[in-house]
């Protein structure tokens, strides 16, 4: 992802999240946070509601 980014010049990244905390988060990583904490360019994390 932040390879394309930068290929395209992007000026923001933009990226769904769905706050999972605690046990789920420290399992299974976060993309959304390591993006965050790794990109050259502003992101912007949008909290996801359900779907149903």
């Amino acid at each position: 992802m932040l390879e394309y980014a930068a290929e395209i010049d992007a000026d923001l990244i933009v990226l769904g999240t769905y706050g999972r905390r605690g046990l789920s988060r420290a399992l299974l990583g976060s993309t959304t946070e390591r993006v965050v904490r790794t990109a050259d360019v502003p992101v912007l994390a949008v909290q996801m509601g359900d779907a149903g």
